[in-house]
């Protein structure tokens, strides 16, 4: 398609994440209407922000550099695009005049081989006659019909649009096809069972949605002889449909989601926290603290031994390789894990790994075995010996002229601990100040929600001062960067259950 539609095309989603409104209700736009069923992927947001979620977005995007509101600076960078383009076309004058207050998104099938899918973007329009002249001012579409609808084309581009039922479609030919095909009398995604009873769980109020159709893709996926045999247990990641919303709040802007189990066990960013984030060490600005980590090692053993040959192949291969067996000596010990990392320069930067054991004799014989390891393998300059640490506990330091800091790796108190750094070692176990008692962490933590543990959490002002302490630091495009970063609060995440569901939680908060 035209340069020009790819830019609409781009910034017409952002504005639909940038400065859309909320939802009054659990129900889907009209873009629905035009959506085919079956499609694999839908999504939908409002442009143009309204109540809550405009004053919301409005604060928000005041503590970034620049002036006005999330429109006024979104409008802004539509006319500068168009600017830069090749075309006749000016955003304001050709586009603004008939742009309307939502837009959608749908991907409806995938090729067999992969390499293509029919997909289109909506934008609801309040001019169809001015629509379809900024489609033919800015040049190089071929006319012609399909189902009595008039249809552009842009061979040389790959690319179609057409006007249609209040709406500009554009996309690819099979996805504005699509489209029509749906207007024109076809069943469209708000007659699919499935897509309705998920959209069900949706919060009324939000800012944009997309919904993923899961066990339809898997089904396109099969379709596929170089991809089906591959699948193996990944298959578990298919067995439900996933939707994601968008919201605003004064604290930033929140994701959450409806996703199965198992897809938490296989991106444990987005897991279900253990509770333990907030007792990691107050300067922490990266955390994880999720529940059993034996059991997400298992699961991505299971995943992966379909495609190396079995499970009984990989546990051969590490005993082989370690010494040790992969479920007595590694994954029957472990419980809920934790990780932290801090430090604003490079010569500060330290942190840790904390495991909790269950079988301390177990979690012995895997510290004894990586420690054989490290004698044997480690480079020249390596010392691995007695643990050398204050408080007690059974384990080893390594030491090498590599790496400033020595590494520790041992057991104390029902924890095994693998610690970069003296200090990283003893406030691993014991801080001095917690993260509970911070407040960037108990920011984020409230901007999650009621009934979320948090399970990832990241800060920005001190990785902001670890990248200006260092070579970075006085680059002119880190400069550029910076002022945009500086607003920003922390990212965070977690899940929690939801009678038979389990939601997840994705969080940017601003301070």
């Amino acid at each position: 398609m035209p340069r020009i539609l790819l830019t609409l095309t781009a910034l017409t989603t952002a504005i639909a994440f940038a400065a859309g409104c909320g939802n009054d209700g659990a129900s889907s736009s009209g873009a629905a209407s035009v959506a085919p069923a079956g499609s694999l992927v839908y999504g939908e947001a409002t442009l143009r922000p309204e109540g809550d979620q405009r004053a919301a977005l409005d604060a928000l995007v005041s503590t970034f550099p620049g002036e006005g509101s999330a429109a006024d600076r979104v409008g802004r960078l539509m006319e500068k695009a168009f600017a830069e383009e090749d075309s006749e076309l000016t955003y304001r004058e050709d586009v603004e005049p008939w742009l309307g207050d939502e837009a959608a998104f749908f991907v409806s099938s995938i090729e067999a081989g992969g390499e293509h899918a029919d997909a289109a973007l909506l934008v609801a329009t309040d001019d169809e006659d001015a629509t379809v002249e900024a489609i033919e001012k800015d040049g190089g579409a071929r006319k012609s019909e399909h189902r009595g609808q008039t249809l552009y084309t842009f061979p040389d581009e790959d690319g179609a649009a057409a006007v249609v039922d209040g709406w500009l479609v554009v996309g690819n030919e099979g996805g504005v096809h699509a489209a029509i095909d749906t207007v024109e009398g076809g069943d469209s995604i708000d007659d699919d069972d499935r897509y309705r009873e998920t959209l069900e769980d949706a919060p009324e109020e939000r800012l944009a949605f997309v919904y993923a159709d899961m066990p339809a893709v898997l089904e396109e996926i099969e379709r596929m002889p170089q991809s089906a045999a591959l699948l193996g247990q990944f298959r578990q990641f298919f067995e439900e449909p996933v939707l994601v919303t968008a919201r605003a709040n004064e604290d930033g802007v929140l994701f959450e989601g409806t996703v199965p189990a198992s897809m938490l066990t296989g991106f444990p960013i987005v897991a279900e926290g253990s509770g333990a984030a907030g007792e990691l060490p107050a300067d922490s600005w990266l955390a994880f603290a999720q529940p059993d980590l034996g059991q997400t090692l298992e699961a991505y053993i299971d995943l992966f031994a379909g495609a190396v040959g079995g499970r009984g192949m990989i546990e051969q291969q590490f005993r082989a390789a370690t010494g040790l067996d992969l479920e007595k000596d590694v994954t029957s010990w472990m419980g809920d894990w934790s990780v932290f990392v801090r430090g604003t320069t490079l010569e500060s930067l330290d942190g840790a790994l904390v495991v909790e054991t269950s079988d301390e004799a177990a979690s012995g014989r895997f510290i004894d075995g990586i420690a054989r390891l490290a004698r044997e393998h480690a480079p020249a300059g390596t010392r691995v010996g007695p643990l050398s640490l204050g408080g007690g506990g059974e384990g080893v330091t390594l030491r090498t002229v590599d790496v400033p800091q020595p590494i520790h790796l041992f057991q104390r108190d029902g924890k095994v601990v693998a610690a970069y750094g003296d200090a990283a070692a003893t406030d691993a176990l014991e801080p001095g100040e917690t993260l509970a008692e911070s407040p960037t962490f108990t920011a984020a933590e409230e901007a999650l929600g009621e009934g979320y543990a948090v399970s990832f959490f990241l800060a920005f002002d001190p990785i902001v001062e670890l990248l200006d302490s260092g070579p970075a630091g006085s680059a002119s495009e880190w400069q550029e960067v910076k002022p945009y970063l500086e607003p920003l609060g922390a990212v965070v995440s977690g899940a929690r259950k939801d009678g038979d569901k389990v939601r997840s939680a994705f969080g940017v908060t601003v301070e």
